[in-house]
């Protein structure tokens, strides 16, 4: 006869999903939805727990243990599904829920740079940022509708966010701030500044499908133009004290930027677009704005300059935040459509590109904007606009740095 074993104890979950305990399979009860039913986007609901809390004096543990399976027993043969996320908050629908779960995993990571010594910012963003939108209801428009954006961006179907709600939540983000900066409530302050962050990457919509339309990128420049005064305000407040409580309040980090060697970003531009500038007359009509051009040609110097060092969150932040830098008045000419200006413009956009695959937003603006650049001008200026021209055909981040520094050798 063969030896009796006593049966080993049940250690199967019970917390599993609907759709894996009816397919007989181990869920790893990931919450909103979990790996299998991500994977076959099915509708992923959890079977509530049964209540029990049995008393010491009046059952034995036999008795405890027998009562536990049975009333779990219970709960899967007569399941109470729970729509998920379990908590929503007040005020605030499941749908909000999910779009605030989805930025706090996955779209906050835009706005990251990683972990630099100098601006390591992931905990502001999906901390602190998230509980000034808990008290200010147009920067959690702008997170809501950002994250909206990015479900749609990445073709996500099985999270129920529709081109609808994203256009939605937007129009409701753009609504609420432009009231809350006319309102202008020093309460909103540090609510204020995260949403204008979180607003420059919203307004990418322009650059897309239906929204898209020729030189918008015009338009958002003024925009990151803002940021930039911003920063400016806060670093000459610092002597006042004003500038220290701005740091202390959570969410001043996220608008530090590294800083720049003028004389050796000069020196790693290409000759072509120094002799650009420098072919501009006196009498001519940009001749007033020539140190403008030459400010904003040393400012791009800087992306060369960390190019050459290889590809790193250093450079992305430079990438993201160039913009910040550049002269007012080059910000002017270039909407006004000045030549010059937009060649600068369009071979900032050879360097967005490199940023695009980690940060999302910047998606698709080269690809929008350097045909609309290259067609307003026209052939005369064609031969300026060969690299950025060039750029576009390229799909691997080594060989567009390659075109960049003119140097078929650099990896």
């Amino acid at each position: 006869k063969k030896p009796y074993h006593a049966k080993r104890p049940h250690r199967k979950s019970r917390t599993g999903c609907r759709n894996c305990k009816a397919r007989k399979v181990k869920c790893d009860e990931a919450r909103p939805v979990c790996g299998a039913c991500a994977a076959r986007d099915e509708k992923c609901l959890y079977v509530a727990a049964p209540k029990h809390n049995p008393s010491p004096s009046s059952s034995s543990p036999g008795q405890q243990s027998a009562s536990s399976l049975a009333l779990a027993d219970t709960a899967v043969t007569h399941p109470h599904p729970h729509p998920q996320p379990l908590f929503i908050a007040g005020g605030h629908d499941e749908l909000d829920m999910r779009l605030l779960w989805f930025y706090t995993a996955a779209t906050y990571a835009s706005f990251s740079t990683g972990k630099l010594k100098e601006r390591s910012v992931d905990v502001i963003l999906k901390v602190n940022v998230v509980k000034h939108a808990f008290a200010n209801p147009f920067l959690m428009n702008c997170v809501l509708a950002l994250s909206a954006m990015h479900i749609n961006h990445l073709g996500l179907r099985n999270i129920g966010v529709t081109r609808q709600h994203e256009i939605r939540y937007r129009a409701r983000a753009f609504e609420t701030c432009r009231k809350a900066v006319q309102a202008a409530d020093p309460a909103t302050y540090q609510a204020l500044l995260a949403s204008s962050l979180l607003l420059c990457g919203l307004a990418t919509h322009v650059f897309r499908g239906e929204d898209a339309r020729p030189l918008a990128v015009l338009d958002w420049m003024l925009l990151w133009k803002g940021i930039g005064s911003i920063i400016e305000i806060v670093q000459s407040s610092m002597c006042s004290g004003v500038g220290p409580l701005f740091y202390r309040s959570g969410v001043g980090p996220l608008f530090s930027r590294p800083k720049v060697d003028l004389a050796a970003s000069a020196r790693c531009l290409p000759s072509y677009l120094l002799f650009m500038i420098d072919s501009i007359k006196p009498g001519e009509p940009e001749f007033p704005l020539v140190q403008s051009y030459y400010k904003a040609l040393q400012f791009l110097g800087s992306l060369y300059l960390e190019l050459n060092n290889g590809f790193s969150q250093l450079l992305r932040l430079r990438i993201v935040t160039l913009i910040t830098f550049l002269p007012p008045k080059f910000i002017e000419a270039a909407r006004e459509r000045r030549p010059r200006a937009l060649v600068i413009v369009a071979h900032y956009l050879v360097f967005a590109k490199l940023a695009a695959k980690t940060c999302w937003w910047l998606d698709g603006i080269s690809e929008h904007e350097i045909p609309n650049i290259h067609a307003f001008l026209g052939p005369e200026w064609h031969s300026l606009l060969r690299v950025p021209m060039a750029a576009l055909l390229l799909a691997n981040d080594r060989d567009i740095a390659r075109l960049l520094l003119d140097d078929p050798t650099w990896d």
